[in-house]
């Protein structure tokens, strides 16, 4: 923010502020370090991971390296200025302006400075009739840094309070995205169900949350990352027979969807589909969620996807939709990467046709 301020020689002080060293400068830099980071991932991680647009988000990816460029040549000026200023120190009085640096101290009389600057870079740019003179104000500890701004008048009170309410808000709007999308990524996410491919367990019109915390968290592909990572170290427990989970789909052209389907075959597990039954392991499995239906192949092209028939390999699961005559499934797609799942169905919290006829016997924790 830039904010211009009047020199008044009326008005009488007489103060000293030296900049910052020792433990208090490690821990300016240390701080303006973490940061930098911040500011780089944030923009990768926000890129990949923001609900609602396509990703990655070349937007993001532009708003975000400007900043962090803005921010870099920032935390570079702080660098130069602490080692031309190292143990110096800025004198303000009426009558003069006296700066020391690391090797030299001059001092400007009052009559010669016409205004003040604070610049986006930190610094307070003196002035002169002939000349400019910078001092790092950021390296002073924050009270000194307000009090300079209370010895002066600022000249355009209103621009300098508009600059921050603008700045105020546009930091609290990303914070609260950023933070927004971290709580979507990795705790808990909304979803609503489009289709019948999970019905009778969850219908069409059905809202419900996700929650990303059982599994583990799975960091999205940023760049320069091969591709996702799980962290499995970190998971409450493993996939079960039976969790519904939410996923990203490996059909190409599905990329930008979710779906919502039931884990049924586990790595390791022989999966076979015969007589219209699933059989684990060689077991027959009894499903009452699919109300009967039969599970076979009759719509999919049996020879193109029969691959999930045997054992399922390692990373892998199969996933099956509930509604077993009406659902793209594994049956279509093959084996699900364990990588690809976001979450698993946590609670039924809404559905707007049935709430407003009064049925609420449906809602609560999804099984």
């Amino acid at each position: 923010m830039i904010q211009f301020l009047r020199f008044d020689k009326s008005k009488e002080f007489d103060v000293e502020f030296e900049i910052i060293k020792g433990k208090e400068a490690v821990r300016f830099f240390l701080k303006r370090s973490l940061y930098l980071f911040l500011f780089a991932y944030s923009t990768l991680f926000l890129a990949v991971a923001i609900p609602f647009v396509k990703t990655p988000c070349l937007y993001i990816y532009f708003a975000g390296s400007m900043a962090t460029v803005f921010y870099m040549i920032r935390f570079i000026n702080h660098i130069v200025k602490y080692f031309k200023y190292k143990n110096g120190s800025i004198k303000l009085t009426n009558n003069f302006i006296e700066i020391k640096t690391a090797d030299k101290t001059f001092k400007i009389p009052a009559d010669e400075i016409t205004y003040l600057e604070i610049n986006p870079l930190g610094n307070l740019l003196i002035r002169e009739k002939h000349g400019v003179t910078s001092f790092p104000r950021v390296l002073l500890n924050d009270e000194q840094r307000n009090f300079i701004q209370e010895l002066f008048q600022d000249m355009a009170p209103k621009r300098t309070l508009l600059y921050k309410k603008i700045w105020e808000f546009a930091d609290a709007v990303v914070v609260a995205l950023v933070l927004a999308v971290h709580i979507i990524q990795y705790v808990i996410q909304a979803y609503y169900i489009p289709t019948g491919s999970m019905e009778e367990t969850l219908q069409i019109g059905d809202h419900l949350f996700v929650e990303k915390i059982t599994y583990g968290p799975i960091i999205p592909q940023m760049m320069g990352m091969s591709g996702p990572v799980h962290l499995d170290a970190l998971a409450v427990r493993g996939l079960k027979r039976g969790d519904i989970v939410i996923f990203t789909p490996p059909i190409e052209s599905e990329k930008h969807k979710d779906y919502i389907k039931r884990c049924i075959a586990l790595p390791g597990d022989e999966f076979h589909v015969k007589d219209n039954f699933v059989y684990i392991n060689g077991v027959r499995q009894d499903e009452p969620y699919t109300l009967g239906k039969p599970t076979d192949y009759d719509h999919f092209n049996i020879n193109k996807f029969n691959n999930i028939e045997g054992v399922v390999p390692p990373g892998k699961i199969v996933v099956l939709g509930d509604n077993r005559v009406n659902s793209s499934d594994g049956r279509y797609f093959g084996y699900l990467d364990i990588t690809a799942i976001k979450g698993r169905a946590f609670i039924l919290y809404w559905n707007t046709d049935q709430i407003f006829s009064g049925k609420f016997n449906r809602l609560g924790l999804i099984r």
